[in-house]
């Protein structure tokens, strides 16, 4: 038994499996570039090679035009619900008139004037189809983040959530597993993890979660949130590499405080060279400059972004397991996460919540 928590699991844990959802249990769908390139020809008129690219759950591919335009095509993992592709349809859409000038994929109407389309796969399935347009840019994950592109994420992820803050749809309240606030569910999958110490401070930090942080999240501010604001998901270019040139990937939305929207993005600022608490710090400041944080969130943002790193490590090694010929893509953030994670081991909890606190003069 792992010692120093009531909630802690033994070694050899084999209680129910954990379920965390249908699309993360599933892969993507097999679909090969010929197939896209024909599928653009027959409902868009496009002629466009196709180009695939990894992605954790849904079929994508760059559409490259014959007369020089680029799209994204994406084809929803089967497994997904058609409503729950249809609510960041209708996201994105509701983004494009809220604030038409947010640097995020606008969708492409076929010639039948539809923006989703069911397809059949070779498995009897059905994908729901889409076309985004292309946005331009390196992920920031492969360039040097600067403290100017910090702040700029951090203003952009708060103008995501100004232009989100009126958005509902059926299944915005979805039960995610990348949520942080079911961060708890994830015991089953941390007490299989080889390395003692990730495992054990995983489990200590779940244990203060449950008793400190979940019970107060109820009381927050909720609404949709973007929800995955990843250094891949955020692109700059080379010629200003100190802004935001665009923000990808909808597929996590969800209901939720939506300070945990702020939590996921910071999570990613915790491995830099620059130390994780200021270069959280730079982020959270520049969104606060553009919605402004109240002091309850303040307080728990460092345990939700500890939250995230949790759910980060735990939920890539579980499917690099299950899906091993995804895995250099599945696990492209677990590294960061492991090492944010030891870095916040070695901060004291009250002295980072303090210094959160100072820096928006709010102690």
């Amino acid at each position: 038994m792992q010692t120093g928590s009531t909630h802690m699991m033994p070694d050899g844990f084999s209680g129910p499996p954990l379920r965390l959802g249908e699309t993360l249990e599933s892969p993507p769908p097999r679909i090969d570039e010929t197939t896209a390139a024909e599928l653009v020809r027959g409902n868009y008129s496009i002629e466009a090679t196709a180009k695939a690219i990894a992605c954790e759950r849904d079929a994508t591919f760059l559409m490259e035009a014959s007369d020089g335009r680029r799209f994204t095509l994406k084809l929803s993992n089967p497994a997904e619900a058609p409503l729950d592709t249809n609510f960041q349809t209708e996201a994105m859409l509701w983004l494009q008139r809220a604030d038409p000038s947010l640097m995020v994929p606008k969708l492409v109407p076929a010639t039948d004037g539809k923006v989703e389309i069911p397809v059949q796969m070779a498995d009897g399935r059905t994908s729901i189809m889409r076309m985004l347009s292309w946005l331009d840019g390196v992920p920031v994950a492969k360039v040097r983040v600067s403290s100017a592109l910090r702040r700029d994420m951090g203003r952009t992820l708060a103008r995501l959530g100004l232009a989100l803050r009126d958005f509902d749809h059926p299944r915005a309240a979805q039960d995610i597993q990348w949520d942080i606030k079911n961060a708890s569910r994830l015991r089953p999958l941390i007490a299989s993890l080889p390395d003692d110490w990730i495992r054990g401070q995983m489990f200590r930090e779940l244990d203060h979660f449950d008793d400190a942080v979940q019970p107060a999240l109820a009381a927050l501010r909720q609404q949709v949130v973007h929800n995955d604001l990843n250094l891949h998901n955020v692109l700059t270019k080379p010629q200003y590499p100190d802004l935001v040139s665009g923000v990808l990937d909808f597929g996590d939305m969800v209901r939720t405080p939506l300070v945990i929207d702020l939590a996921a993005g910071a999570a990613y600022m915790t491995h830099h060279d620059e130390g994780a608490l200021p270069s959280v710090t730079e982020l959270v400041a520049a969104y606060h400059t553009v919605l402004p944080l109240q002091r309850d969130e303040i307080s728990l943002l460092r345990d939700l972004i500890v939250a995230r790193l949790v759910t980060t490590v735990a939920i890539t090694e579980w499917r690099a397991d299950r899906y091993p010929q995804n895995a250099p893509y599945i696990l492209r953030n677990n590294g960061p996460a492991r090492a944010g994670l030891e870095r916040f081991a070695k901060l004291p909890r009250k002295d980072v919540t303090a210094t959160l606190l100072r820096a928006f003069q709010m102690e």
